[in-house]
């Protein structure tokens, strides 16, 4: 078998532009292949992240009902909130955040906007979300009467650090509004939550509507899976609650996750269908041209298998290092993607900010995205060099060399 490929190695080489046309065309499939896979998983990867990290947690929990009719009287009572944190606790890894979240308006000197009013406690938020190390200006919430606002928010209504501004809400017994003053400004990159979210002491939030408990509890895990929490909080919590994970919460970002992966197989199907008739093509081309070569090879004893299986080694060989080249060139360029991002810009950032897309992608970087790319090529391979090396072992040596 060595010398099989010691052969088909000085065959491939006698012929260098043949060779490099073989080569090429594997590089470019391998190396469209590992970056679209990287680009697609670490799109997903970091919108499910960004939102997961600094916005929603791993879980929700909410009073059943809830949802339907977002209105904070709908929301967890006191005894149902104390049960469900302590249901939490119980989760191995898992911390928890209660909200109360409201709608309203905030009014500065100089402009009105709608805004989502998130109370928070804040000494259990930064165990939930990582928003407090996005403050860009100013400090975290400490004390009441604070108020965080998001970089782009405080920039449309001109709102300084220490300025007054007053938020406008529905209470139980009419609207109310409270003065706050802006304590800091975060910079997510969620435009949701930049442009459209205000955060205020939860026990602010409760006093401007008359009402206590929560709306929500936002779960982090540090560790396991969410839908097995989720699943194991169901039993305990039982009727009464509505525990929701990640996707359940953004149907679509799974939409988006699910499309993304439906495109991406046929796109690397037509990539190996191309590589692989391209090596087929050129294989071929090299049979064909050498029918002589390889009838005198057989007249002077060579088997048609090993015919045959030099053929495929050629094949082998050049996919081979065609593979090499196109995994290299690949996973450079998604580890700079990974590193650095791309940048699609505010415009494309508000078309999808629902979907909670942040205004960077990165790539992902994994050795799967190797060993995929290494079994298309493998597999494109050796279909491709079938015909040809069929063609070779079934060469009668006379007329392969009348015929060359």
């Amino acid at each position: 078998m060595n010398a099989i490929v010691r052969l088909a190695w000085r065959n491939l080489w006698r012929h260098p532009q043949r060779t490099a046309l073989m080569i090429a065309i594997v590089a470019f499939g391998t190396f469209c292949v590992i970056v679209v896979w990287g680009i697609t998983d670490g799109w997903i990867k970091t919108m499910t992240s960004a939102q997961s990290s600094l916005d929603q947690g791993d879980l929700k929990v909410f009073a059943a009902g809830y949802r339907a009719d977002p209105a904070p009287e709908n929301g967890l009572s006191p005894k149902a909130l104390d049960r469900a944190l302590s249901e939490i606790a119980r989760v191995p890894g898992a911390k928890a955040a209660p909200r109360f979240t409201l709608f309203g308006l905030l009014k500065s000197a100089y402009g009105t906007a709608g805004v989502s009013i998130r109370g928070i406690d804040p000494e259990r938020e930064p165990e939930v979300t990582e928003l407090h190390e996005r403050i860009v200006e100013g400090e975290w919430l400490s004390s009441p009467g604070g108020i965080l606002l998001g970089e782009s928010l405080a920039k449309e209504l001109d709102i300084r650090l220490g300025e007054r501004v007053v938020l406008v809400a529905q209470g139980k017994g009419g609207p109310a509004s409270r003065a706050f003053r802006a304590v800091g400004f975060f910079s997510s990159g969620l435009p949701g939550l930049d442009k459209s979210t205000v955060l205020i002491p939860i026990d602010e939030a409760r006093a401007m509507t008359g009402l206590t408990g929560a709306t929500e509890v936002a779960v982090r895990l540090s560790s396991g899976d969410p839908g097995a929490a989720a699943k194991r909080l169901r039993a305990a919590l039982g009727e009464g609650y509505e525990i929701l994970d990640f996707f359940s919460l953004n149907p679509m970002v799974r939409d988006f996750a699910r499309i993304a992966w439906i495109e991406l197989t046929p796109m690397i199907a037509i990539l190996a269908l191309l590589s692989g008739f391209g090596v087929a093509n050129t294989v071929l081309f090299s049979v064909l041209q050498r029918t002589r070569e390889l009838g005198v090879m057989a007249a002077v004893g060579m088997a048609p298998r090993m015919l045959s299986r030099m053929v495929l080694a050629e094949s082998l060989l050049a996919s081979a290092l065609g593979y090499g080249a196109g995994a290299v060139a690949g996973y450079v360029v998604n580890l700079f993607l990974a590193t650095r991002g791309v940048s699609f810009g505010e415009a494309f950032s508000e078309m999808v900010g629902k979907a909670g897309m942040p205004a960077v992608l990165y790539s992902s970087v994994s050795g799967w995205y190797w060993l995929g790319s290494l079994s298309v090529v493998l597999a494109t391979g050796l279909i491709a060099a079938w015909y040809p090396a069929r063609r070779a072992a079934r060469l009668q040596p006379v007329e392969a060399i009348r015929e060359g």
